[in-house]
């Protein structure tokens, strides 16, 4: 670290990285001294963008000479256990984007890395930052809703969108190696607003996934509902509604509250007080108050520069650099690490599993259609001898 404080290399100059330099250039004591990238090209004009004085092909040479504080490692997800391993044991302080990893075996790996050399390691799991999610996740532990009892969770995906069109007409495209293919990308986002309540090890869940797309050869819609002991919850990934939203209700004892990060809006779902005709006027009248307070807040934060897409992102950055230059906890425990993980890969196995059964199921149809019909035959040749035979007599 600096005079100026902490700074920071990033690895992988892809769309995402973008919002990264975009972010930390938000954080006055953050200095973005290096980008690398395999492709020159990409490295240069990503440094040329965000006047960056180091651009680099190697990270070895990156970590030699810009000596990060912490690097952010925004490429393709099947590069993220080697790359983090080497950076942590160069002695860097490592940020991941989602998703961590290939598996949770890779993401333990990482973190008994990180373990040995002393280095944190940090999870873009950022929309927990989001100011609309803070300022839920404060309402609830006031008490306003009571017991959680059930979290639904939102993610619309723009799958006609530039990266979304990139994954379709490219068979080998990155994405679509993946475990979880489409989903393994982004579904931490959904997943962790879930876990935030749903607090259990192992929930159980049933998951499976499918297309809306009869030209598209990847599912590209999933479903799962998870069951602990205290909390249930859904989760919805849908590439075929509009808008594509991220919303998140959160039902409890005594009422219940949406959030959606793309409007910053929070609205409450309470038990009216008043009886019969008074319900139908007192419910909209609240509506009303509720939108009030929301533009309010949303005009505060956009007059203090604080209405960004990635606001989330920006606070879950700069709680990560905090936790480095003071030698304290980063703002995702390692355990959440791996339990969001571990319950991304245990989704997609179940996803397979029911592939897997809605196949044999298929198989078992046919078989017994082809067996009706051979009988059917067989009947009618029989019915045919019997008649010659008749005849004849």
């Amino acid at each position: 670290m600096n005079e100026k404080g902490i700074k920071v290399g990033l690895v992988g100059c892809g769309q995402i990285a973008d919002a990264h330099l975009q972010q930390i250039r938000r954080i006055p004591w953050a200095e973005p001294v290096a980008v690398c990238d395999l492709e020159p090209l990409l490295a240069r004009q990503a440094a040329e963008r965000f006047d960056i004085p180091g651009q680099f092909t190697s990270l070895e040479q990156m970590i030699e000479q810009s000596r990060p504080d912490v690097v952010h490692i925004t490429t393709p997800v099947e590069s993220h256990r080697l790359l983090a391993m080497q950076l942590l044991e160069a002695g860097v302080h490592v940020y991941v984007e989602k998703p961590f990893s290939v598996s949770v075996a890779e993401a333990q790996d990482v973190l008994d890395c990180a373990r040995r050399n002393d280095r944190l390691v940090c999870l873009g799991h950022d929309q927990l930052f989001d100011p609309a999610w803070l300022e839920c996740c404060k309402r609830i532990d006031a008490g306003e809703v009571g017991d959680v009892q059930h979290v639904e969770s939102v993610l619309g995906y723009p799958l006609h969108g530039p990266f979304g069109t990139q994954v379709i007409a490219n068979p080998n495209h990155w994405v679509r190696r993946l475990p979880g293919g489409l989903f393994q990308n982004t579904i931490s986002h959904p997943l962790y607003r879930i876990t935030e309540f749903l607090t259990d090890p192992e929930p159980e869940l049933q998951a499976s996934w499918f297309s809306r797309f009869k030209q598209i050869p990847f599912p590209t819609e999933l479903r799962a509902h998870l069951r602990g002991e205290q909390v249930t919850g859904s989760l919805l990934f849908t590439s075929s509604t509009k808008p594509c939203h991220r919303l998140t209700r959160v039902y409890g004892t005594k009422g219940g509250l949406e959030v959606d990060l793309d409007s910053q809006l929070i609205r409450a779902d309470k038990r009216n007080r008043y009886p019969g005709a008074f319900a139908k006027i007192e419910e909209p009248w609240r509506q009303v108050r509720e939108s009030v307070a929301n533009l309010s807040r949303n005009l505060c934060s956009f007059w203090k520069g604080e209405l960004h897409y990635f606001e989330g992102m920006k606070r879950t950055f700069q709680l990560f650099y905090e936790a480095v230059r003071d030698g304290s906890e980063g703002p995702i425990s390692y355990d959440e690490m791996i339990r969001v993980t571990q319950i991304m890969d245990r989704i997609f196995e179940e996803c397979r599993r029911s592939d897997a059964d809605r196949a044999g199921a298929k198989r078992l149809r046919r078989s017994s259609q082809t067996d009706e019909l051979e009988g059917s035959k067989a009947e009618s040749m029989a019915e045919q001898s019997i008649g010659s035979s008749s005849q004849r007599s």
